[in-house]
């Protein structure tokens, strides 16, 4: 289990959440974007695959643009947000 976020640069943030079932990849990706500032990119790697669903619903209903969803192996996904 990993949950880490760190900030890369400034107004950019990636959140690593591995190894977790729904409902927490979620639920960690709305705890780091109540934590990040207007116009800030937060980039959510998860390997979850129903998360790909929940966390793009989840910043759509708080006002957030999505900005990129890949899939980067076989079980690995990136979401890019900006709020």
């Amino acid at each position: 289990m990993v949950v880490e976020l760190v900030q890369l640069e400034s107004g950019r943030y990636i959140l690593k959440i591995l190894g977790l079932p729904c409902p927490y990849p979620v639920l960690y990706t709305v705890k780091a974007l109540e934590e990040i500032k207007e116009g800030e990119i937060l980039e959510v790697v998860f390997d979850n695959q129903p998360s790909c669903e929940t966390i793009k619903e989840a910043a759509i209903r708080r006002g957030c643009r999505v900005l990129n969803l890949e899939r980067l192996e076989e079980a690995l996904w990136r979401i890019v947000i900006r709020k």
